[in-house]
């Protein structure tokens, strides 16, 4: 599923997209057989546990919010509002992680080590045996540390912070209390929408991200595209859903959303993933190779309209 390409709008639900999504991967489950089935079973785990984690975070999210506006609230009737205002960026972040979003910052790292144990769970399937050296570990944990960076010191905290100025603002201008915190919780829960899309699309570009880099360390050079193949499918990722690509092939996509597609597929709230394959696993489960044809298919589907 990828449900947001604009070509396919429809009245689902984000839950029932994904309860879509998770039905499509078990129908392709039970007309297969042998490791092909092991494969599929493997990143239907993947895809429920990505589901799983954004739920979790999206529950999360909300409550810092509500923690730190009520935090936020007893800060701003005991202090003086000309006071906080001299409070610096720095101080000022420290003040939202320290009053509600740092319990959201530990959901996500908690939520990333789950999609990086499923991730390992597949690829132990396609390479029996197959560790996380010590140098992976590094590049993993240096993986997680740039999504946690993009989601809340690049978007989550900003927002909060230049909220909060304008609420000190209004109460520097003697607007009440009350109204200054109504207008700071309505911007606070506006925002939420654009941040959990990113989140989203962290958590799942993080997962693609261990897999490439345990791909890379094990010399694998052919990628299966694996996940639904329904009515919700993006054109990019249509002609691609169950067939092998090259390292080179994928080099020479475009899901037209300026993300990479080794790391984000088709894009923000795509459902699809990578799944390394050996020659080896690409001869027993009998998988197709995509064409020239099929990349060029995909390319044309990538194009914005």
């Amino acid at each position: 599923m990828c449900s947001n390409d604009l070509s396919n709008i429809n009245l689902l639900s984000e839950s029932e997209a994904d309860k879509k999504a998770v039905s499509e991967l078990e129908r392709q489950l039970k007309t297969q057989t042998g490791i092909r089935a092991e494969l599929t079973k493997a990143k239907l785990d993947e895809l429920k546990t990505q589901i799983k984690a954004e739920a979790k975070m999206k529950k999360s999210l909300d409550r810092s919010r509500k923690d730190f506006l009520r935090n936020f609230k007893g800060v701003a009737e005991s202090n003086n509002p000309f006071n906080l205002m001299n409070l610096t960026n720095s101080e000022l972040t420290d003040l939202a992680i320290d009053g509600g979003y740092a319990s959201s910052i530990d959901e996500f790292v908690e939520q990333s080590e789950n999609i990086s144990k499923a991730a390992q769970v597949t690829a132990a399937i396609i390479e029996p045996g197959l560790a996380i050296s010590p140098n992976q570990s590094m590049i993993i944990d240096f993986m997680k540390k740039v999504a946690v960076q993009k989601v809340f010191d690049d978007l989550i905290l900003p927002k909060v912070t230049s909220g909060v100025r304008e609420a000190l603002n209004s109460l520097v201008l003697e607007v009440p209390l009350d109204q200054s915190m109504s207008v700071l919780a309505r911007s606070l829960e506006s925002a939420e929408k654009k941040q959990l899309t990113e989140i989203n699309t962290q958590i799942s570009i993080y997962g693609r991200s261990v897999t490439a880099s345990i791909s890379e360390a094990a010399g694998i050079t052919n990628y299966l595209y694996t996940g639904p193949e329904d009515g919700l499918t993006r054109a990019f990722c249509r002609p691609l859903v169950n067939k092998v690509i090259t390292d080179s092939q994928m080099n020479q996509l475009n899901n037209g959303q300026g993300l990479s597609v080794r790391t984000a597929g088709g894009g923000y709230n795509c459902r699809h993933s990578w799944s390394p394959v050996t020659d080896g696993f690409i001869k027993a489960a009998s998988l197709q190779r995509a064409t020239k044809s099929d990349i060029k298919k995909a390319n044309s589907g990538g194009k914005r309209k």
